[in-house]
Order: C-alpha cells, then structure tokens, then sequence
C-alpha cells in the first residue's frame, strides 16, 4: 500500500474510513463479547493497542495537508489557517484548518482539555471495569457471568453520555490556541472531527437509549 502522503485524496479518505471502523470493530467485541470470550477480549485489545501503529502514520502525513475539522484536503484555492498548538505526548503538534474552521477546531480541542479529567474518568473506569469482567468471566467466573451484561450495559451508557458531552466542545468550548490532547489526535483525523463527532451523537444516542431501559429494567 503506498504511504499516506503520495494517496490520492479519494484513496487517502478511503484508508482513513477503513482505518476507522477498527473502532467499531473493537466496540463491538467488548460490547457483544462473542463466544469464546477469552478470544474476543484478546482480539480486542489487539486490534486497540494495534490500531495506533496504523493509524498514527495515516495521521502524520495527512495532518499537513487535510482540514482538522472537514477532512478536506488543502487544494492551494483558499487559506490555511494554523488553528492550535496540540500538546500530544510531550511534543507541540501544529493542527491545520481552513479558515472558516479555525474557531470550531479551537473550541472543539479546547473543551476536550478544559475537561480532560472528566474524559479520562468517565470513558477510562468503565473501560477499565469492563475488560476485568470480560477476563474474570474468560476465566470461568461465575460472579462475572452475574454481572458482565450490567456491567456492559453500564459501560454503553457512560460512553453515550461522554461522546455527547465531547461533541458539545465545538459551541461551548473556548477558542484556545494551545491545548492538550484528551483524546488520541489521529482517530479524528481518519474522519475529520465534524464527521468523527456525528458517528458519536448517533451511537451516543442508541447507546443512552438502549443502555439505559436495560439498566433502569434491572432496578
């Protein structure tokens, strides 16, 4: 496959959604947790822990010349606008915008940072909650097997609400030039961040929905 950077633009935006659906790809092993377990779980974070090595090049050759927010790729008919400095690892990262989305690419990553413990917290734990359930449960559990949906269906709420929380950062966000990465940079690059942030409102939403009647029918 050639590299990032010599893709055509319709190529390059075709690798960037393939690129993507590893997410869905992940969500849904832990989500659905397909017999066997232990080899969902370990698929999983394989392809988590993976999708960075693929991803993060797709992501540094596409950063300089591709709109942050719309995805589209910088044709020399407009200009370019240098929106923010992005603090991603201990290194300043220079995140690249057309002009008319300068202000919703600053609020956006402003939000994420003015919020990052809240983000850590609310995606990390259940996260984390819900992967130590799938191995107990892996590992012949039977108090795993009595709380894996639960858990799961408490797990699709609070990333439901996170990500619409998240996608109110390019209204209520403020306009920073310089900010932390809360999120790894290179997923909303495979979209752009105005397309990665309507997958989120729409799962978000069926997500709240169905985990919520779950949960409040267990009361």
């Amino acid at each position: 496959m050639a590299a990032p950077g010599k893709l055509s633009n319709e190529a390059a935006a075709l690798t960037g959604a393939a690129l993507f659906l590893f997410i869905p790809a992940v969500l849904y092993l832990f989500v659905a947790h397909p017999a066997p377990v232990g080899w969902s779980l370990a698929a999983g974070v394989v392809l988590m822990l993976g999708h960075r090595f693929l991803a993060r090049p797709y992501f540094q050759a596409r950063r300089p010349v591709t709109c942050a927010w719309c995805n589209r790729p910088f044709d020399g008919t407009g200009p370019v606008a240098h929106a923010l400095d992005l603090e991603v690892g201990g290194e300043r990262i220079a995140i690249l915008a057309c002009e008319r989305h300068v202000d919703p690419t600053r609020r956006f990553f402003g939000f994420l940072d003015t919020w990052r413990p809240y983000f850590r917290a609310s995606i990390g734990l259940p996260l984390v909650a819900l992967l130590l359930t799938l191995a107990a449960l892996a590992a012949g559990s039977a108090a795993a097997a009595a709380w894996v949906q639960p858990v799961t269906d408490l797990f699709r709420f609070l990333i439901g609400v996170s990500v619409h929380v998240a996608a109110l950062g390019p209204f209520a966000g403020a306009p920073l030039r310089a900010a932390r990465a809360a999120f790894p940079v290179h997923n909303f690059y495979l979209l752009g961040i105005r397309a990665t942030l309507w997958v989120f409102r729409l799962v978000g939403v069926w997500w709240i929905v169905s985990a919520g009647y779950a949960l409040l029918s267990r009361i």
